[in-house]
């Protein structure tokens, strides 16, 4: 595989460090988005931009332009087969600021583009096959914050002490992420990816309007039931609820989709409705493909 020569661009210049003094080093202050490429294409690179221009919104920073993060991700390309597959990492930072948690009017913004190689079997969407595996059940909650709820933000210390509770190893290779409550006992998502479960033929996801992160893949999924006329309900889960159901599986920009075939000692049923929105989901990439 042939790997971008400038792995990690900082305000478009190949660096290595970050200056001391950035929000995001001392306070998270900051978002990010992560990309799939392949093929020559940034994928669902619209709905990644709308994202982080309402997030940005959202925590008073002034979103770079469209076309200079397009730029950037085109310079950290540079040399790199199209058949290469990525994961684009964006950064956006506060910048360097004075100490205490005030920020200054009109601070200059650090942007950070990055890119690192992944498997083609991690992906469902670059296999082009439907992946499976377990949901492993964390300790770790996910906070409520309903201003920060939905939010890709660079607050992230849960989901790492989330993802640390179990090990990749022989015994349990099979794990593909684990599942977080918040403290009102409601499952809101996995560590890096959101959960959706299936009841008689309706699809349910939870609600994230006090938790977790509104993923890309999410909406993109909601939109294919809508189009194939299978009803979405979101709504609160109880663990209890979520171990009823006939199907399980989760989402995110990486991965698209995957199946959940047990968590704990429950095995789900099913899976014939994961399939056919997985395969309607591909049908979905040329058309949300950013060429570049």
């Amino acid at each position: 595989m042939n790997k971008p020569n400038n792995m990690v661009l900082i305000n478009g210049i190949s660096a290595e460090f970050l200056n001391i003094n950035d929000r995001a080093i001392h306070y998270g202050d900051g978002l990010f988005e992560t990309i799939l490429y392949q093929n020559g294409k940034l994928l669902y690179w619209k709905q990644h931009y709308q994202r982080l221009q309402s997030s940005a919104d959202k925590l008073k920073m002034v979103c770079p332009d469209e076309l200079l993060l397009l730029n950037d991700i085109e310079n950290i390309l540079k040399d790199t087969a199209a058949n290469t597959i990525l994961a684009i990492k964006i950064i956006i930072s506060r910048g360097a600021g004075e100490r205490g948690y005030q920020f200054k009017a009109g601070n200059s913004l650090t942007r950070i583009v990055m890119a690192s190689a992944i498997d083609t079997d991690y992906s469902s969407l670059t296999a082009t096959r439907l992946l499976s595996g377990n949901l492993f059940i964390c300790e770790q909650q996910v906070s409520i914050n309903e201003g920060l709820a939905g939010i890709k933000h660079l607050n992230r210390l849960e989901n790492v002490l989330a993802r640390n509770e179990w090990q990749t190893n022989a015994t349990n290779n099979k794990i593909i992420d684990g599942l977080m409550l918040n403290a009102n006992h409601h499952v809101i998502e996995a560590t890096m990816s959101n959960l959706f479960v299936v009841k008689d033929g309706q699809l349910i996801t939870p609600g994230l309007k006090q938790s977790g992160v509104s993923g890309i893949m999410r909406d993109v999924i909601i939109d294919v039931a809508s189009k194939n006329k299978i009803t979405t309900t979101v709504t609160d889960l109880t663990m209890e609820e979520v171990i009823t159901m006939d199907e399980c599986f989760i989402s995110n920009s990486l991965i698209g989709m995957k199946v959940v075939n047990n968590i704990a000692d429950h095995k789900f049923p099913s899976d014939s409705i994961a399939k056919l929105l997985f395969s309607n989901l591909l049908g979905t990439i040329e058309e949300h493909a950013q060429i570049i």
